[in-house]
């Protein structure tokens, strides 16, 4: 072997050494270590749990009542049958409250400057009723002590309004405080106001979201953890434990857990490469603190019998029906109440009843659990027999209803420049043999240039297809007679010659509407998102693949591309006796916005009394 070549092949021994000894180290560098976060890890900062005199002294507080009318610590919650904060945070000794009375109060709490760092979450917990908030409503202020600048008033009673709480139930409130970073705030509980609800607060948090060893989770019963996987060494096997947890272990990388129990719960994360011959475990006492929560009752209506505007169901007599809970908060324990059913009371979670007797029955649902009770009621909810107007439309679904429109072309149920002659709504079968003499349809729009121009309306069935087939009865009215009010919603009625009997699924079918210049009538509909229910057709006019010319044949198609419910009501009777015409129908108000009675329930129709509409009082005489 040459020198040269010699000398090159200890070069290169040499070199794939070094190159091994550098790759060792580097390895030894990062060696297998596990590690793990979450998304909700986070560090409290500040607190304020007003558990002594000292503590609650770091606040000011002032106003005009004294005593128990102004701000003071008490040891339980002002409602009787719910717990103290204690049943949330073990720790907690009293709480901040005030209570009502029938003179005007203006009573403030404030913290003193607090300089919120980056990603800081703000919660609180409290207990209150909302049914006469709109009386003596609570606030709370965040005000920024650099600027005087007031950044938030959160008032208790719109908050009520919006998610529909009654109460009275400790409540968690929370506040993300990200965009206030380095700034100095106050934050501050304002009950202003006579004759309003008895208040408790406690719990008041800041947190700070971010990985640190000491970093912690708090979340509420019911509520998931997305864990983390940050291990140094590139692990490629996972092994979870979580105690208390959903599932209890996971061999993902980045697990999600729920925890359905109050507690502090420990996890540990060992990983390790393929072979299992290097592993690491971590271990977490304490880790996850789940917190107990009140329920939150809600009723939920049988899938059973129909929708109508003007009872939340119409059912026959001697029919089964089924009530769901739809309650939050895990409760432990129901209690139904059932006036006119058969049973009157349940203490099942989805309990079955039967009506024997026409009439108008409420119901009530009462829940609970460790942390509290909650209760939810329906007044004059479920019709059960006689007369009544029936359509597809939920409760919860009045503020979408509006006109589907399709720019140039006209109108989804109405007029149209897109060749589609008719429409059509779909209605399941009665419970039990019934009959139906009139339809009433509600328009968004009925300008009509061609005011002549008839306009029927059909009661179908459900031909072999599916599709809407053999017409039971007709009837029409003209353009220019639709029914329109620019200040309520108002029907049109179309009424049969004489009552149909029906026992099958069922279409109310509309049109052809005029499509001329200067028409457009358009039907009210509620338009819903992608996946939920439709249950609308349309005849569509056939066209030649090549030319796209109109052929003048058509077919009905189901409508599956946008879900959608038009505000058609057919007049169904379960009553034995002959069917008799409604001289005077009730008008509907806009649903241009909110109205709540003082029970905190949105309403559709007002009768003498107080309203609330958009967080002020309104009086019908």
């Amino acid at each position: 072997m040459a020198i040269n070549e010699l000398c090159m092949k200890i070069f290169i021994i040499s070199l794939s050494i070094l190159c091994f000894g550098v790759h060792t180290a580097i390895a030894d560098e990062t060696p297998l270590e596990a590690h793990f976060t979450a998304q909700e890890a986070s560090v409290p900062y500040y607190k304020m749990g007003w558990d002594s005199a000292d503590e609650a002294a770091t606040w000011t507080y002032s106003g005009v009542a004294s005593g128990y009318l102004s701000w003071h610590l008490e040891e339980n919650t002002p409602y009787i049958g719910q717990p103290p904060f204690s049943s949330i945070d073990p720790d907690s000794k009293y709480s901040l409250c005030v209570r009502y009375g029938s003179s005007a109060q203006n009573e403030v709490a404030t913290s003193p400057a607090i300089a919120i760092l980056p990603n800081t979450t703000l919660e609180f917990y409290a207990c209150f009723r909302s049914v006469y908030l709109v009386f003596a409503d609570w606030k709370f202020i965040i005000t920024d002590q650099d600027t005087s600048e007031t950044l938030m008033e959160w008032s208790a009673f719109l908050w009520s309004q919006q998610n529909g709480f009654t109460g009275p139930t400790w409540q968690k409130i929370t506040f993300d405080l990200s965009e206030y970073a380095d700034k100095h705030l106050t934050f501050a509980f304002r009950y202003m106001g006579p004759d309003g609800e008895d208040l408790a607060i406690d719990g008041f948090h800041l947190y700070q979201i971010i990985d640190d060893p000491n970093a912690t989770i708090t979340i509420d019963e019911g509520g998931l953890v997305h864990f983390l996987d940050t291990s140094t060494g590139e692990p490629t096997q996972w092994l979870w434990t979580f105690e208390g947890g959903i599932p209890a272990t996971s061999t993902e990388q980045h697990p999600v857990v729920s925890y359905n129990t109050a507690g502090s719960y420990t996890v540990s994360l060992t990983c390790s490469t393929d072979n299992g011959a290097v592993a690491s475990t971590i271990t977490r006492e304490g880790y996850v603190n789940v917190v107990a929560q009140a329920p939150q009752a809600l009723i939920g209506l049988p899938d059973e019998g129909y929708l109508s505007p003007w009872t939340a169901l119409f059912i026959p007599t001697d029919t089964p029906i089924v009530f769901h809970d739809l309650s939050s908060g895990l409760p432990t324990t129901w209690h139904w109440t059932f006036p006119g059913g058969i049973p009157e009371e349940s203490d099942e979670q989805n309990p079955t009843v039967v009506y024997h007797e026409e009439g108008v029955y409420g119901l009530t649902l009462d829940v609970s659990n460790a942390a509290g009770t909650s209760n939810d009621f329906l007044a004059n909810a479920i019709q059960v027999g006689g007369t009544q107007y029936v359509w597809n439309i939920g409760l919860d679904e009045y503020e979408q209803m509006g006109e589907i429109n399709f720019g140039l072309y006209g109108y989804y149920g109405g007029t149209n420049w897109l060749n589609i002659e008719k429409f059509a709504e779909h209605f399941k079968a009665p419970q039990a043999p019934a009959t139906i003499d009139r339809v009433q349809v509600y328009f968004y729009s009925t300008t009509a240039a061609t005011t002549d121009a008839e306009i029927t309306v059909s009661l179908c069935m459900v031909g072999s297809d599916g599709n809407p087939a053999d017409v039971l009865a007709s009837t029409s009215v003209r353009a220019g007679e639709l029914a329109y009010d620019p200040e309520e919603i108002v029907p049109t009625d179309f009424i049969f010659d004489r009552p149909v009997s029906i026992d099958k699924p069922f279409f109310i079918v509309i049109g052809p509407f005029p499509h001329n210049d200067g028409d457009a009538i358009s039907i009210l509909a509620v338009k819903r998102d992608e996946g939920e229910t439709s249950t609308t057709w349309h005849l569509l006019e056939d066209e030649d693949p090549i030319t796209f010319e109109p052929l003048g044949t058509y077919q009905w198609f189901e409508n599956t591309d946008s879900p959608v419910s038009f505000c058609i009501t057919p007049q169904l009777s379960y009553a034995t006796m002959p069917v008799t015409s409604i001289d005077s129908p009730i008008r509907h108000p806009l649903p241009q916005s909110s109205i709540y009675d003082l029970q905190g329930r949105r309403i559709e129709q007002t009768k003498k009394g107080i309203y609330i509409r958009n967080g002020k009082k309104i009086v019908v005489r």
